[in-house]
């Protein structure tokens, strides 16, 4: 891989890196929210308003760039443990546009795919890589910047579908280990997958 990878705070980035990395994440994982009915431009603006309202804290999330010349091309992000976990009211101006329905199924989705890391935890939020530039050793690149920033005594942490088999082989090859399965009946009905895997890396 030739491209350079980039570590920033997501608050460091601009409005417009901040809508890419969005973007991204929803392409990528389009099929986790094809039951949310609305359209793609239409999440994003609502992924875009809960990073304006309640923007993240001190302590993360830091994403991990690649950028072919202005358009961002690969992403991982990872957070650790807060001491002020965000607390997100419900968007009820989103639901006056959108319908409360609608609206209501895409924050529990939301909420149902937040993790709270512990002590010493680097959790993986998110990794995704434009169509475009896949197979080319860029999520492997990000995995291995990140592993390279944790400490003796730390672990990287991450949940994936259980039946996504191509992370999972990427994950192993990396170092991973399964530490357990989890059977998450919500994101089943909203994201149609209901069994994930936790895995775990360290030091």
């Amino acid at each position: 891989m030739n491209h350079k990878i980039a570590v920033v705070d997501r608050n460091q980035l601009t409005e417009y890196e901040v809508k890419n990395v969005l973007q991204l994440l929803l392409t990528s994982f389009a099929d986790k929210f094809s039951k949310v009915h609305l359209t793609t431009t239409e999440k994003l603006t609502t992924l875009l308003y809960f990073e304006q309202q309640y923007p993240p804290s001190q302590t993360g999330p830091t994403d991990y760039i690649v950028k072919n010349e202005h358009e961002i091309i690969g992403v991982l992000s990872i957070s650790k443990k807060s001491a002020m976990p965000k607390k997100i009211a419900y968007p009820f101006e989103l639901s006056r546009t959108y319908g409360f329905f609608t609206i209501f199924k895409y924050v529990v989705l939301l909420t149902a795919l937040e993790y709270s890391p512990g002590d010493n935890e680097h959790y993986i939020e998110n990794i995704a890589v434009h169509q475009k530039y896949q197979k080319q050793g860029i999520a492997k690149a990000l995995i291995t910047v990140a592993q390279a920033e944790v400490k003796k005594g730390e672990k990287l942490t991450l949940l994936v579908s259980a039946t996504n088999q191509h992370a999972l082989r990427l994950y192993l090859k990396c170092g991973f280990s399964i530490v357990k399965k989890k059977r998450k009946v919500i994101l089943g009905l909203l994201a149609n997958e209901a069994n994930w895997l936790f895995m775990e890396w360290g030091r």
